[in-house]
């Protein structure tokens, strides 16, 4: 499941290629160890030890690593949606390398394209980690990805935290977007190091030991170029979700100012008329 990664674009500005830089990732990283740290991050995430028998989405599958990892705690039914078909290329890989014989389907489609969505049904664990703010329309984005969760199912979403920075990084994330390769290369180096810089003094933690099986440099080629690129605060997420039916059972705030709140709701038993 993870962290992203649909993307669509604006008339104006090209958005950025998600499933090439999971393609890179995955190609050049992705093993056993990662599956494994993935699998406990999950756990950790949901206080759970297992999904035994649970219908499983993960919506900007990116990598496919969570969906993977997901199959690995039990659960039944997993499926992994993202707009990228480079990155279902990728899911679809390292699903052949590391769990060939899980039962993940791996589709194309986007969270905006309600018409689509009818189709997959709803599901006892709707995962959606960095992926709704990335589409364009995060809200609208948002309330799609409400409706597939199943009564008494849970909801975990993790979107980028509002900080007096925001709006600079969407001009940089915009900037990169147009720019020739060659320019966008060449910008990637100075903002790795200002990224490490800035986690270190602020976390007091080295960095490149990343969690959830990721990586520090495919994740600052995905902070830089992550374009669209929205934002909320913890509580305008929560004020957006709890009316749709859902109960908020808790917050987990990045470290950094501008990284990524996570949340996990759990869906009410009755049922809630969207408008």
């Amino acid at each position: 499941m993870g962290y992203s990664h649909s993307s669509t674009n604006t008339p104006s500005v090209p958005g950025f290629d998600f499933g090439a830089n999971w393609q890179a990732f995955s190609n050049a990283l992705i093993n056993e160890q990662r599956l494994t740290t993935a699998v406990q991050s999950l756990q950790e995430l949901l206080q759970r030890d297992r999904l035994d028998g649970a219908s499983v989405l993960d919506i900007g599958c990116g990598s496919g690593l969570f969906a993977i990892a997901a199959h690995c705690l039990g659960a039944g039914q997993v499926v992994g949606i993202d707009i990228n078909p480079r990155s279902i290329a990728a899911s679809e890989a390292n699903r052949a390398r590391l769990r060939p014989e899980a039962p993940i389907t791996f589709l194309e489609r986007s969270i905006l394209d309600q018409q689509a969505l009818e189709t997959l049904g709803r599901f006892d664990l709707v995962y959606a980690w960095g992926s709704l703010h990335h589409t364009g329309a995060m809200w609208d984005a948002m309330r799609n990805t409400t409706r597939l969760v199943a009564p008494g199912g849970a909801l975990v979403l993790g979107i980028y935290k509002r900080h007096v920075t925001s709006p600079i990084w969407r001009v940089i994330k915009r900037s990169y977007n147009q720019a020739p390769a060659w320019v966008q290369r060449g910008m990637i180096p100075p903002f790795a190091a200002l990224i490490y810089l800035a986690k270190l003094l602020v976390t007091r933690r080295n960095p490149l030991e990343k969690q959830r099986g990721m990586d520090f440099w495919y994740d600052v080629i995905d902070w830089v170029g992550g374009y669209p690129y929205e934002y909320a605060t913890a509580d305008e997420v929560a004020a957006f979700v709890t009316p749709l039916g859902f109960r908020l059972l808790r917050v987990v705030p990045d470290a950094t100012p501008t990284g990524i709140n996570e949340f996990v709701f759990e869906r009410e038993v009755y049922e809630v008329d969207f408008v």
